[in-house]
């Protein structure tokens, strides 16, 4: 029978009763592993992008309420737009304005919520949809009205102030937003998934970074827009770029306070933006690249097991290896033959993961960086006349984070599309890095245990360099020796008796079904030793469940820990969607296997109990 060791629900045995094995929450993870892709998408990460880029439309939505949307350019300031004199906008505008950035306000209030767990799905999901929307169709319409409903002096210098653009930035975010939560609504209303979304902790309290930095961002351009008499929009500007560590130079601190402010201004800001894009290279790189990586190896194990029913149990694992399972072999062997094929398929789609990561996080960076020039160069073209180059480059220095003076956004219609990209380029940067950080770390490991395999240590160095790459190979093959005969792993050998003669009967009672000559004594010797036995492998095991990278078995290992679980005389192959190897979200191999140790274990004892109180 195929299936994961432990949950066979044929068994009537308590010890193989599948809940018996299978804690809280496991069963929900298997589900998630085995779901299509796209469920993923419409329960993670739409949620995520919602709960992120929610509260960043919201501050576009307070910006566009807060200035004029008007302006007449001095004219002998004219290459500067932000001098000059602002027209008042009707009351009609404002107030249209003000419902925009309430039912924004109350759907991301909704999708708070709901990721808090205050507010159960069905009542938060169409408040945001709704929401979003709402206030999405409000600022469009407020922006297409504008030209022809907010007519501006004849034959003056005039222009639409930056609070005029931000209303343009904070309409098209909220349309996506609210069409991405649709997606998840029409997803669990046609699919059955769960109505929860599956967010880990890490991912629910972004949303909340995301709106304590915002709003920190706001209430210091409040403060110094009060203190150095700048416009509040300027100051928005101004405070992206210090806390961004760009510093353009093209507004400063003039006055003593506003220095002096800026010191805990400054490092309380720049830790907010550390916390985020730490955040969120966790939630991109870590979680996305994890359930890309468990697909690839579900594919791979899909499509290697229908290749070998027509292959006749060999498949091609590389362009030049070719790996396969004898359906003759022993039991042992064809599981051995099992387990490695499976491995290789896991090595494949590491490999592949990696090189997924890396072209989506740099394909990402060339799009910001790329799309941006152009979007500042058209900008500042009539302000400016920078031309292409010149705005490729003053991209690039701002996403670098250098930030040379003599470049920098003058437009009002650059400065708000700048505040916008800004939050979106550098956290791709971020993630960036860390791909190509995960990819070179992956190609040094495998350097170095190449170079420990073939340099001779003809010299300290070389020695040093064969020593590190050893010490590092035991640790990915395994590092320790279960407490059994070496006969029980490597038949044809001699069995070689432990120190501890009780122990070493107890190890062979247990291996009864691999040593059919094993005698009915140290069957029964076998049976009262097994909770000895699995408190020390408990003892081993704990030390690898931390372990990074995380710990993975070798079939020797492997094929213990199932002998003391009673599981190792069931038929199930390796290459099942339940194989104990295949990549569960939050159960690596280690946990695993402490799991089934402690329930066993947890039995042991209690089956030791009854029979000491004469229970059954």
């Amino acid at each position: 029978m195929n299936g994961r060791p432990g949950s066979d629900a044929d068994t009537t045995v308590e010890d193989e009763n599948p809940q018996a094995y299978v804690p809280k929450g496991e069963k929900e993870a298997e589900d998630d592993h085995l779901a299509p892709a796209h469920w993923w998408f419409t329960t993670t990460l739409f949620p995520l992008v919602g709960a992120t880029f929610g509260p960043l439309a919201n501050m576009f939505n307070i910006c566009a309420l807060i200035g004029n949307w008007r302006i007449i350019l001095d004219p002998s300031t004219i290459q500067d737009e932000a001098d000059g004199a602002h027209i008042p906008d009707p009351a009609w505008e404002y107030a249209v304005n003000a419902l925009a950035l309430a039912t924004a306000v109350v759907a991301n209030l909704a999708l708070l919520l709901h990721v808090l767990g205050r507010l159960k799905f069905p009542i938060a999901q169409p408040i945001t949809i709704i929401g979003w929307y709402v206030s999405s169709l409000l600022s469009i319409g407020l922006v297409a009205s504008a030209p022809s409903q907010m007519t501006l002096p004849a034959g003056e210098e005039r222009t639409f102030a930056q609070a005029y653009y931000y209303a343009c930035f904070a309409g098209a975010p909220n349309f996506i937003l609210a069409t991405l939560m649709a997606a998840t609504a029409w997803s669990v209303y046609r699919s059955g998934i769960s109505r929860e979304y599956k967010l880990t902790m890490a991912q629910r309290t972004l949303m909340l970074q995301v709106i304590t930095f915002i709003g920190y961002l706001l209430c210091a351009a409040a403060v110094y827009m009060r203190i150095e008499g700048w416009l509040y929009l300027d100051a928005v500007y101004w405070v992206d770029v210090t806390l961004f560590t760009i510093g353009f130079g093209d507004y400063s601190p003039a006055t003593h306070l506003g220095r002096a402010l800026l010191f805990p201004m400054a490092v309380g800001g720049i830790l907010f933006v550390g916390l985020i894009v730490a955040s969120v290279h966790d939630v991109v790189l870590e979680s996305g690249s994890h359930k890309i990586s468990r697909r690839n190896v579900e594919k791979a194990r899909q499509k290697i097991v229908g290749q070998m029913d027509e292959n006749g149990g060999t498949v091609s694992t590389s362009p030049t290896k070719k790996q396969g399972v004898d359906e003759n072999a022993s039991k042992r062997e064809r599981g051995e033959q099992e387990f490695d094929l499976l491995r290789q398929v896991q090595c494949n789609a590491q490999w592949a993961n990696t090189v997924i990561a890396l072209t989506f996080s740099a394909g990402a960076w060339l799009t910001l960086w790329i799309v941006g020039a152009v979007v500042f160069w058209q900008a500042e073209m009539s302000t400016q006349q920078w031309k292409y180059f010149e705005s490729l480059y003053f991209t690039y220095a701002a996403f670098t984070t250098i930030g040379y003076g003599y470049y920098s956004p003058q437009n009002n219609a650059a400065i708000p599309a700048f505040v916008l990209w800004s939050m979106l380029a550098l956290p791709t940067l971020t993630v960036l890095i860390g791909a190509i950080g995960n990819t070179i770390s992956e190609g040094v490991n495998g350097l170095t245990l190449w170079l420990g395999e073939k340099l001779p240590p003809k010299t300290p160095f070389l020695k040093n360099v064969k020593n590190q790459a050893n010490k590092k190979k035991k640790e990915e093959d395994g590092d320790f020796t279960p407490a059994k005969p070496p006969g029980f792993m490597e038949e044809g050998k001699q069995e070689q008796q432990l120190g501890d003669d009780t122990t070493g009967q107890a190890v062979q009672g247990i291996a009864g079904d691999e040593h059919p000559e094993g005698d009915e004594n140290k069957a029964r010797m076998g049976e009262k030793y097994r909770g000895y036995l699995l408190i020390k492998e408990l003892q081993k095991v704990v030390d690898h469940v931390d372990a990074s990278p995380p710990r993975k078995y070798t079939y020797a290992e492997w094929r213990w820990f199932l002998l003391l679980l009673e599981e190792d005389v069931k038929e199930w192959s390796w290459l099942d969607a339940h194989s104990p190897i295949m990549p569960v979200e939050g159960t690596d191999e280690p946990k695993w296997v402490m799991q089934r140790l402690m329930k066993k274990l947890e039995n042991q004892l209690k089956g030791v109990g009854d029979e000491k109180t004469g229970r059954k």
